[in-house]
């Protein structure tokens, strides 16, 4: 089957296979039949309100019914969606409204909402926008919203399905949050595409709920972090999943221990996933642990030389790129960065990698300075700046550990030369004004100067071994 948008998969499946669950959340469930009623009453209530073709509205998002009835709802009423996180500051949801232009913000009632037709009322029709944006993480400390082409969209979600082996028998358990691409394209698309059942993790997901989840609804598919799948295996309790199948694992790499562990504790292997926010799902691991990872269809892969060459048959290391059959990636309000992201129509990834052949992708590491806390992104600029707002603050330098140091993997430490009228606690207080919490370093080290390099640079090495490593 192929659909373009994914309120016309819910139309066929609503029409036929009216009573087969769509929906599973913590307070009950629904049918294809009834989240089609309320995605059309909610699409009536915004046409109703003048909310019509080509505006550009902010959506705040939860892992809930009345996010996913209100996203689909104001889609099909031709609504051009920027999605929002729900945990995320005023602050950074008015930054990305601004970039994107958006005309007002809507936050869903929770966890009901919708208002479902009556009977005899029509599903959604054809009339939709043409594309939908997602904020992701900042670079120049600013945040980033990518302009995603809908039909684009669906087709790499549902190339992702048949990659996975994603049916309409499973019920695929979302761990991460639903504005995420991670979320947006391997759980609710897929689920829509082939008639799935979505199960809504709670949110934010506590490791013993997430077991339970496991356990009681009959999860056949998960997609989460590797930092969720260690707090499952922390708990150091059996994990009750006899349906589970299918374990898709993104957001940073999957190292071999948690792979290990899952897989005794589970019998099923975690299968690594590689995506980008600007093009969706890269490239999926086969069911067998290490290796290249395989393209998704409709994906080309290509390695960028230190020349700035672009070479697609190649087995030499260099930086990654992509393109798919969609529109090229753009940045709303940022054409320079638009610009820097893109070379003849390939996204350049920032991650450095080979192709081993036979339309595989390796995954090397990092040529940027991004950190991953959680399996979310975390942009160092955006948190310098906001830190260099507070009084007494002189520089500063947000930073991962180095390689191989010792300890949780999803630290990370603001370095601040500051004046001793300065506290951490005044820094986090200033901190938790602007930013989500997962971007708040989980060490801050007060010092009176950072030390430099003979350039000039400042040595983060140095300030680690100042800090302890710790």
């Amino acid at each position: 089957m192929t659909t373009s948008t994914p309120y016309r998969a819910l139309a066929r499946w609503a029409a036929e296979h009216p009573h087969r669950t769509a929906l599973v959340h913590e307070h009950g469930s629904l049918s294809y039949r009834a989240l089609a009623g309320l995605v059309a009453g909610a699409r009536q209530h915004h046409l109703g309100r003048g909310h019509i073709a080509g505006q550009r509205v902010g959506l705040v998002v939860r892992n809930d019914p009345a996010s996913v009835v209100a996203l689909l709802g104001l889609a099909s009423a031709g609504a051009e969606l920027v999605l929002h996180d729900a945990r995320s500051t005023r602050y950074e949801r008015d930054r990305a409204d601004q970039l994107a232009g958006t005309r007002y913000r809507i936050d869903p009632p929770s966890p009901d909402a919708g208002h479902e037709a009556g009977a005899g009322s029509e599903p959604p029709d054809a009339s939709h926008a043409a594309a939908l944006n997602l904020v992701t993480s900042g670079t120049g400390g600013l945040p980033k919203v990518v302009r995603k082409d809908w039909a684009a969209t669906c087709a790499n979600s549902a190339a992702f399905a048949h990659t996975a082996g994603i049916t309409g028998r499973d019920r695929i358990l979302c761990t991460t949050p639903l504005h995420h691409a991670f979320a947006f394209g391997t759980a609710l698309l897929p689920a829509l595409h082939t008639g799935a059942a979505l199960v809504l993790a709670p949110h934010p997901p506590a490791p013993s709920a997430l077991a339970d989840a496991l356990r009681t609804t009959g999860a056949t598919v998960v997609q989460s972090v590797p930092f969720l799948y260690r707090s499952l295996l922390s708990r150091g309790e059996a994990l009750s999943a006899p349906a589970l199948r299918v374990c898709v694992s993104a957001g940073e790499p999957l190292d071999r221990e948690t792979a290990r562990a899952w897989r005794d504790a589970t019998g099923r292997n975690l299968r690594d996933q590689y995506g980008a926010t600007e093009l969706g799902q890269l490239a999926f691991a086969d069911d067998r642990p290490g290796g290249p990872l395989r393209l998704v269809p409709g994906i080309r892969a290509a390695v960028r030389d230190d020349d700035g060459v672009l070479r697609e048959d190649t087995d030499a290391e260099g930086e990654l790129c992509f393109r798919h059959q969609g529109p090229p990636v753009v940045y709303r309000g940022l054409p320079e960065l638009t610009a820097q992201a893109t070379s003849d129509g390939w996204f350049r990834t920032g991650d450095i990698g080979v192709l081993p052949g036979g339309g595989t992708v390796q995954v090397r590491g990092r040529a940027g300075r991004r950190i991953t806390v959680a399996g979310r992104k975390v942009d160092p600029a955006e948190v310098e700046l906001a830190l260099s707002c507070v009084p007494g603050v002189r520089e500063c330098l947000v930073s991962a550990p180095p390689a191989g140091t010792p300890g949780p993997p999803d630290r990370f430490v603001a370095f601040i030369a500051a004046g001793p009228e300065v506290t951490e606690l005044a820094v986090r207080r200033h901190l938790a004004g602007l930013l989500s919490p997962y971007k708040i370093p989980t060490r801050i080290h007060l010092t009176g100067r950072l030390p430099r390099t003979g350039s000039g640079k400042v040595h983060a090495a140095r300030l680690w071994q100042e800090a302890g490593h710790r």
